[in-house]
């Protein structure tokens, strides 16, 4: 089985596929063979595949081949004479779904202004794949007993429309709602006058620098004023440092642009290497700044474990 990764050229949205694997079915019901399956014990019926939508920009697991006959030898699968049907279109919007996206055609529905291009590493890179996010619910003992604290429920400015959606988390939230906020990007439904997140792109982030400087400045007197505050840039140091394809300003001018902002009204900022790496970090960010304002106002101790963090 084959897993396929493509990255927004212009504001490095992430995006992976895989497949195809065989099926087959139980009565009504299909059941996954996956990529390890002893071919000599049932028939194939069809092909899945977790598959791209960008109208709806979602992964989705679809069936993607259905066979009119079962095939009893797996390696029939290759052959194109055998009658099938092919099922490419999403079954909400009925748009066309992709396994392969083909290059520079898919434009990434977050920005609308870059397309999907093969994600490749570099050499020096493959094999050092950041591991999945944690799938199990913050865990909080103090004096030997589990605590419960309820799931908060994550706040996105309704003008955010190619962020986050922490679909991934819901170990962590209860939900999202979408609302206005005054400055800011994320932040905690019930605690929006404490905690507040700023997503930047790297094109974003030196256009507001350079281009729209003075928004930026009162963009970050309004976050000053929050007790937990920070900046979230999808890019690595390198990114930044290195001169830039659509403007022309010197990058040692953004990077210290940046760096006086954060001392000057204290504004922590976060280099994260990609969407899908910033989302996890901002979902487990705010997870955890709920858990620990939780605790101190329902008269526990600041820590998750006590003796511990």
């Amino acid at each position: 089985m084959q897993t396929y990764s493509y990255l927004c050229s212009y504001c490095n949205y992430f995006i992976e596929t895989s497949g195809p694997w065989p099926y087959f079915k139980i009565g009504k019901k299909r059941q996954s063979k996956g990529p390890n399956f002893c071919a000599a014990l049932e028939s194939v019926h069809g092909l899945k595949a977790v598959i791209y939508c960008p109208v709806c920009d979602k992964e989705k697991e679809n069936t993607i081949v259905e066979y009119e006959e079962p095939l009893l030898n797996i390696t029939d699968i290759y052959l194109s004479s055998v009658p099938r049907k092919t099922k490419m279109v999403c079954h909400k919007c009925k748009k066309p779904v992709f396994l392969t996206l083909p290059p520079s055609s898919v434009r990434c529905p977050r920005c609308h202004k870059g397309t999907f291009e093969l994600f490749e590493p570099l050499e020096e890179d493959v094999g050092k794949c950041p591991v999945p996010p944690p799938r199990s619910p913050l865990k909080v003992r103090q004096k030997g007993k589990a605590v419960h604290i309820p799931k908060p429920t994550a706040v996105i400015d309704s003008a955010e429309h190619m962020g986050y959606k922490f679909e991934r988390f819901t170990n962590w939230f209860a939900g999202t709602i979408h609302k206005r906020l005054p400055v800011g990007d994320y932040t905690i439904l019930g605690m929006e006058d404490e905690v507040i997140v700023e997503r930047k792109t790297l094109p974003d982030l030196v256009r507001s620098i350079i281009q729209e400087r003075k928004d930026f400045i009162k963009k970050c007197e309004g976050l000053s004023a929050f007790k937990k505050k920070c900046i979230v840039i999808e890019g690595s140091t390198t990114s930044l440092k290195t001169p830039y394809e659509d403007s022309q300003a010197h990058p040692n001018a953004v990077l210290g642009s940046l760096l006086a902002a954060q001392e000057r009204w204290n504004i922590p900022a976060y280099f994260l290497d990609n969407f899908l790496l910033a989302e996890e970090f901002v979902a487990s960010m705010l997870s955890k700044y709920h858990a620990y304002r939780w605790l101190e106002m329902n008269g526990f101790q600041r820590c998750l474990i006590e003796g511990d963090i």
